[in-house]
């Protein structure tokens, strides 16, 4: 029916369309501006194609037949679609609507909810914004296979199938309660780090590939008292007293500005390398809404 209607054209179902509203060929022509012939002719042309009557004379009106009829309300969906259409394009051109997935590392939500994401949707409200969580593989993957449209992680291996926007490097940090002894230091030793209570993250994590990246150019070998896959997880046993966390101080502001942990560089050369990116695929056209909020995330993460 699609076919044989886009061979048809619009102009004879819109003429057969307004002889069923205006009850004549005369007045169909008159109301849309053409000669009266060109209408009749049209008809006319339509109904030889299909073998099918589709207006009839009652008296002294012309209406259409059942088939014309049919004819009619299928052109008549047919515009409503493409009206429904031209308003939704219009909607996503302006952002008043569209979805937007970011795939996040675990210690880089608090982050991005704050500095980022709090303005685009005060700004955007109808936009429906999906985030996922997981280490920096996870999200790699995520961002590679299009799960998600973007994704904002520590910085990994140098990928050709990603774009990808690098923010400047921060130091990772050793996080303690506010009791422990390195609590009062400016930097802390990689050596201090012996003999103490560590709270590492599970072999997926970046920030636990740099914290090994120290201890193996330190040649130092030490047994993590915990190992965890939440950053949540990892400040709620440091702020406790229960060991020594490794993240960047931007993780962990939220404890920090309660007062609840305090975050001290490690005094390393790897330390000072800790960096994030946000990236997306090669090739992927980002929606107007995505496009946006990459931006927004770029500007408001590189102030972090």
């Amino acid at each position: 029916m699609d076919a044989l209607l886009d061979e048809i054209g619009e102009r004879p179902l819109k003429y057969l369309a307004e002889i069923a509203a205006t009850g004549g060929v005369r007045l169909a022509a008159e109301a849309l501006g053409v000669n009266p012939s060109v209408v009749s002719r049209q008809v006319a042309a339509l109904e030889r194609r299909l073998r099918f009557p589709l207006i009839e004379r009652q008296g002294r009106n012309v209406v259409v037949t059942e088939i014309g009829q049919v004819l009619i309300d299928y052109f008549r969906d047919g515009q409503r679609r493409q009206r429904d259409l031209a308003a939704h394009l219009e909607e996503y051109r302006h952002l008043k609507r569209g979805r937007v997935a970011i795939g996040v590392g675990e210690g880089f939500i608090g982050n991005l909810i704050t500095q980022a994401l709090q303005r685009f949707s005060m700004t955007y409200p109808d936009i429906l914004v999906e985030i996922r969580s997981g280490p920096t593989p996870v999200v790699v993957a995520m961002v590679r296979d299009d799960v998600v449209d973007m994704g904002l992680c520590a910085r990994s291996e140098n990928d050709p199938a990603m774009r990808v926007h690098p923010f400047a490097p921060k130091p990772l940090c050793a996080v303690v309660s506010p009791a422990h002894r390195f609590a009062s230091m400016d930097k802390v030793k990689v050596r201090e780090l012996s003999g103490e209570r560590l709270i590492f993250m599970t072999e997926p994590f970046g920030v636990q590939h740099f914290v090994q990246s120290i201890l193996d150019a330190e040649r130092l070998t030490v047994i993590p008292t915990y190992r965890v896959d939440l950053f949540a997880t990892a400040q709620a046993l440091a702020a406790a007293s229960l060991g020594v966390a490794f993240m960047s101080a931007a993780t962990a502001r939220r404890w920090t500005d309660l007062g609840q942990l305090v975050a001290v560089p490690l005094d390393h050369p790897i330390a000072t390398g800790f960096s994030s990116q946000l990236m997306t695929r090669v090739g992927r056209r980002l929606s107007p809404a995505a496009d946006h909020l990459w931006k927004q995330m770029a500007q408001s993460l590189a102030q972090r």
